[in-house]
């Protein structure tokens, strides 16, 4: 689970501090973040979706060099219309300069904060146009410190890399020649990635520790939703683990049969229980030599009757929820997942009994952004983080505990929320549209400039 984020000049975050412990031994396994729009939210969440593309970019961008010119001619055509869910490999790619803050001359920083198997540590990254200096902290036995040290400067770069971790000299070697030849553009810890991928489990086994990849798991295997942005990398060693690629329909080998009748059982038990009208879910399944092609329906109450709906007739919001479903699933077997406006398209009274229903079940790190004031009312204070922007720009976010008032358990964080008193909501309070609609009226150019030198 992270334990804190410190970032310097990511995108509209120019200098903020994101602790996430709920004590100073115990780390929040579920945390909301408010904010009124356009304070930066989502930019939080991407601190985590760029953490995981630069330990999977070297992998994603060797995928892309294997794939023929139509590919690209597809993306240019379709990239826009195709499902969120089918989104190809490009949209993995990474461009380091889009996640640093317009026009910003100083580096881009950021440091994440850890804990696994009840130990911390840290892993740091700073960057301009590439790479400058990366730098991975944890325990190497029974003490901590550093896996390894990575830095550019004047005469090149300086690599420290520990004989605990890289255990193989000769090994070390290669890393340290793939390390001049491709750091700054890829991280190490992608380059790492690509190493456990490309090469012999034995043979990396022999060569690195455990450890580093212990570390390396947990990044790859966050589940994340942003700015229509959905990515959940499976290595192969988590496909014990994984449910089926898509909950709505598609093709499996048959020996998956057992996985489709579990997750329809799931499925059952979560929406006739959530939906008075639906009475159950099935799949309907069509066999094809050694494949199994499957589609989600329900059975539901329609006008007294009892009709199957296909998932692809059913609504926007019912889809959503089927595809943040199974992203909560993540989040109770212990994966970290981070979802950006989670309350988009459900009603609010729906997404606050699933929250209720779920955050006392989280093994895992669930992370979301919401403008569901509902929630307020459900959630421990220490799980509730205001995103506040002050009249210069800068950003802070604490958890309303934090705030000098204090919050006695007869008070409604929900209302002390719409009274201002943590921040985060808009300041607006009135928009004269019937002198846009006279602007809108000006007829001519003279009455357009009249207006002009009025304001």
């Amino acid at each position: 689970m992270f334990t804190y984020i410190r970032v310097k000049n990511f995108k509209s975050l120019k200098d903020v501090k994101f602790n996430l412990n709920r004590t100073k031994t115990k780390t929040n396994n579920f945390i909301a973040i408010y904010g009124e729009n356009g304070s930066g939210k989502t930019n939080l969440v991407e601190l985590f979706k760029f953490l995981q593309q630069i330990t999977i970019s070297r992998i994603i961008d060797v995928k892309l060099n294997m794939m023929p010119k139509e590919f690209f001619d597809l993306k240019e055509k379709m990239l826009d219309n195709i499902p969120i869910d089918m989104k190809p490999l490009w949209q993995l790619s990474i461009n380091l300069e889009e996640y640093r803050m317009i026009n910003e001359k100083e580096d881009t920083e950021i440091e994440y904060g850890f804990k696994i198997n009840d130990k911390e540590g840290f892993y740091s990254i700073r960057f301009n146009t590439e790479i400058v200096e990366e730098k991975l902290y944890y325990f190497v036995g029974k003490q901590r410190g550093y896996y390894f040290k990575l830095l550019k400067d004047d005469k090149g770069i300086v690599k420290e890399l520990n004989n605990n971790i890289f255990i193989n000299e000769k090994y070390n070697k290669e890393l340290e020649e793939n390390i001049e030849k491709y750091w700054g553009k890829y991280s190490f810890l992608s380059l790492l990635t690509f190493e456990a991928m490309d090469k012999n489990e034995e043979y990396i086994n022999s060569n690195i520790s455990s450890k580093m990849f212990d570390i390396i798991d947990k990044i790859v295997s966050m589940t994340i939703h942003v700015n229509k942005w959905f990515f959940k990398f499976i290595p192969d060693n988590y496909l014990k683990k994984a449910v089926l690629a898509d909950l709505k329909s598609g093709i499996v080998s048959k020996d998956k049969i057992n996985e489709i009748k579990k997750y329809e059982n799931v499925l059952n038990i979560f929406f006739t229980q959530a939906y008075a009208d639906i009475k159950s879910i099935q799949y309907i399944i069509e066999e094809r030599e050694d494949k199994i092609k499957y589609k989600l329906y329900f059975n539901k109450v329609i006008g007294g009757n009892l009709k199957s709906i296909p998932i692809e007739l059913e609504s926007e919001g019912t889809k959503k929820i089927i595809e943040e479903f199974d992203t909560l699933i993540g989040a109770i077997l212990g994966e970290t997942v981070i979802i950006d406006e989670i309350d988009n398209g459900i009603h609010d009274l729906l997404m606050k009994n699933i929250i209720l229903s779920i955050k006392d079940e989280i093994t895992g790190q669930l992370i979301i952004t919401t403008h569901n004031t509902l929630l307020l009312e459900i959630l421990p204070k220490e799980c509730i983080y205001i995103l506040s922007v002050d009249y210069e720009g800068n950003k802070s976010i604490n958890t309303i505990k934090e705030y000098g008032m204090k919050i006695q358990k007869n008070h409604n964080a929900r209302d002390l929320y719409f009274k201002g008193l943590f921040g985060g909501i808009p300041t607006t309070t009135y928009v004269d549209f019937e002198e846009i609609k006279y602007v809108l009226d000006c007829s001519n150019d003279k009455e357009v400039e009249d207006y002009s030198e009025e304001t």
